[in-house]
């Protein structure tokens, strides 16, 4: 079971509408700099408060729903839900490099679901001891996970498809000498995976000496002790960085294929974007 904070956990200071009301002034702030300045984003600005606001307010119901039943189907369900809203949103960008948003999507739901499925299990059984379904646990972690996992899935297929583009002529002189599709763009899947990975190795580089983490912020607004906010802070960042690593890699590999046609020849007309 997980460990005890070591020292009593203070009450969490509740937030309500008047609380949401004077957030109203921030906003408006920025939306003063935006008029003072003529960057335009005044609209922008406004859209993105609603939603966020509209969005967060709606997740925080259902989550609330959930914890409060706690049992395993709804837990799994709504972890399926959100995997299928992060496959259709990253399908929609994965769909620019190879042909149909259905098929991109249907890629990433079965990458995402697998990756983040077993590190959740992992850490949810190995590391931190749940031994039953406690969607405290495992809904705040699934979600980032899952969050992290189709960034970096998007990221790979965006730099596979773009390296294979601006270098489809060494790709066809490879292919030339009787290198197999997998051996020509073996170069290129380093690096999208490289690419895919950077954002999560550096903040793992700063993390807790220029910036305090999310996860490890709310675990000390909660009432939990520093030290324990810092274990599962670390925790969660070792368990995005796997799911990244993974996503990225077997997005990579699953996506090359689409770019060489069965007669091992570079299909440019798939390289578009």
């Amino acid at each position: 079971m997980p460990a005890e904070t070591a020292q009593t956990a203070q009450p969490v200071i509740a937030l309500g509408v008047w609380h949401l009301l004077l957030l109203a002034v921030p906003a408006a702030v920025v939306i003063s700099v935006s008029v003072a300045l003529k960057l335009g984003q005044c609209k922008r600005v406004s859209i993105a408060v609603i939603r966020a606001l509209v969005q967060l307010v709606a997740v925080g119901l259902v989550i609330g729903w959930v914890f409060m039943h706690n049992t395993w189907y709804w837990i799994v369900g709504l972890l399926f839900v959100m995997t299928l809203i992060a496959a259709g949103t990253a399908g929609s960008q994965v769909g620019k490099w190879f042909s149909g948003f259905a098929r991109a999507s249907l890629l990433l739901s079965m990458i995402l679901a697998a990756v983040t499925s077993v590190m959740l299990l992992y850490l949810g059984a190995a590391v931190i001891g749940v031994n039953r379904w406690d969607a405290r646990y495992l809904i705040p972690l699934g979600g980032m996970l899952l969050g992290n996992a189709m960034t970096a899935a998007v990221l790979a297929a965006e730099r596979i498809g773009s390296e294979l583009r601006q270098h489809a002529g060494d790709v066809e002189a490879y292919l030339a000498l009787g290198a197999s599709p997998r051996q020509a763009a073996h170069p290129f899947i380093r690096r999208a995976i490289a690419a895919a990975l950077t954002p999560t190795l550096n903040a793992m580089m700063i993390v807790g000496v220029v910036k305090l983490p999310g996860m490890m912020t709310g675990q000390m607004l909660g009432g939990s002790a520093p030290f324990q906010a810092a274990m599962y802070q670390l925790l969660i960042l070792i368990g995005i960085l796997t799911c990244d690593t993974l996503a990225a890699t077997a997005t990579s590999i699953l996506l090359y294929r689409r770019f060489f046609t069965s007669d091992w020849q570079l299909n440019r007309a798939s390289l578009r974007g």
